[in-house]
């Protein structure tokens, strides 16, 4: 394909920043490609934001939105009216969208009310639980998506069984004759490139990594508490210590219910810092002998590095390393010492190809050139 191709990519949250990374260090070296940077605005605390645009080296923005807060459903029209509105000015060949944030669905409806085939990045992942606004997200923009990217056979198979299947053809891409893609991950890709940096004689030496945000776990304070002591009760009897980077939503809930709880993990062993950059928390990950996190993103990196994972939710998304024994799922505080305990005597593994050989962003690329539009 000779023609340039223009593709508005969307991102608005710490997990698309990651995955957007591996895609802008192919696009800025292809000839073939002409692309506009959409930030939502979801995340705009230089903590999820600005510091992940610096250090994986992220364009700045051609269009930047600033949605209101104060509700989600706010927050979405905003976002939607202001992707849809960029669209109509730069009519892009192709809208592209990673994940299941609310972004990930206000860039689909925008794409879909402007009549532009829709990339998914990361489609047919499925958790089963509808109670959590991600799976609504991603189900929707799967349903929207001409091409749906997707990063295990697992993922494949889902879409597969949803009715929606790979089309051969020359004619225009749209949903009603989606193709379907199995390129690998491009967060394995971003892990792959930067998690070489650190030795391995330190891996696994260093503290349990936690992370919680998730709303079912953070926002209800009798359940933060119970995650809090099953976590610490676990440290003090495997003789661990952790570092915990609290995200914004999380401490919010431990702010409203318990006033001197940053003093008081400390005084247990357990370090609270302020969220990590992309490039700390790899390095956390690499070094942590286990991790606790209800965080799916932070579940695939810590399979990159090779550390075992519990999982804070009753299911997940990347099912694939449940059943190869590399996570384990956590669905109560109750469920998180006997998991613990048997990752950490596991310990640290080799990761294999379950997510590609770290090239499935110049793959998703390759063939997006060989599609109409």
């Amino acid at each position: 394909m000779n023609s340039l191709r223009h593709i508005l990519v969307v991102v608005g949250a710490r997990p698309q920043f990651i995955k957007a990374a591996a895609l802008q260090r192919v696009l800025r070296n292809s000839a073939a490609w002409n692309s506009t940077w959409l930030h939502t605005g979801q995340h705009h605390d230089a903590s999820l934001s600005a510091q992940f645009f610096e250090e994986l080296e992220l364009p700045v923005p051609d269009v930047t939105l600033t949605p209101r807060s104060e509700s989600r459903e706010w927050r979405l029209g905003d976002m939607m009216h202001g992707i849809r509105k960029a669209i109509q000015q730069g009519r892009p060949d192709w809208v592209l969208v990673f994940g299941d944030t609310d972004s990930t669905l206000a860039g689909a409806w925008a794409a879909s009310a402007e009549g532009v085939p829709l990339v998914h990045v990361e489609a047919g992942l499925r958790s089963h639980d509808w109670a959590m606004p991600e799976e609504v997200n991603r189900v929707l923009t799967d349903r929207l998506s001409s091409v749906l990217v997707c990063p295990t056979d697992a993922a494949v198979e889902h879409l597969n069984n949803e009715g929606i299947r790979h089309t051969q053809g020359s004619d225009s891409v749209h949903p009603t004759r989606p193709r379907v893609l199995r390129t690998g991950d491009v967060m394995h890709d971003n892990a792959v490139h930067y998690g070489a940096a650190w030795p391995e004689e330190n891996r696994g030496t260093g503290k349990v990594l936690i992370t919680m945000h998730r709303p079912a776990n953070v926002d209800h304070p009798d359940r933060l508490r119970a995650w809090m002591n099953a976590m610490t009760s676990w440290l003090s009897d495997s003789g661990q210590s952790a570092v915990f980077p609290v995200h914004p939503r999380t401490v919010a809930s431990f702010d409203s219910s318990w006033p001197d709880w940053r003093h008081e993990l400390q005084q247990i062993g357990i370090e609270v810092v302020h969220p990590l950059g992309y490039l700390d928390l790899l390095k956390a990950l690499c070094e942590a002998p286990v991790v606790l996190t209800d965080s799916g993103g932070v579940q695939k990196e810590a399979f990159s590095m090779g550390t075992r994972c519990v999982v804070l939710r009753p299911t997940t998304e990347w099912v694939e390393q449940v059943e190869r024994g590399h996570s384990s799922l956590a669905a109560e505080p109750s469920d998180l010492a006997a998991c613990a305990t048997r990752a950490l005597e596991q310990g640290r593994f080799a990761p294999d190809d379950l997510y590609g050989s770290g090239q499935s962003a110049q793959d998703i690329l390759r063939c997006l050139e060989a599609l109409p539009c």
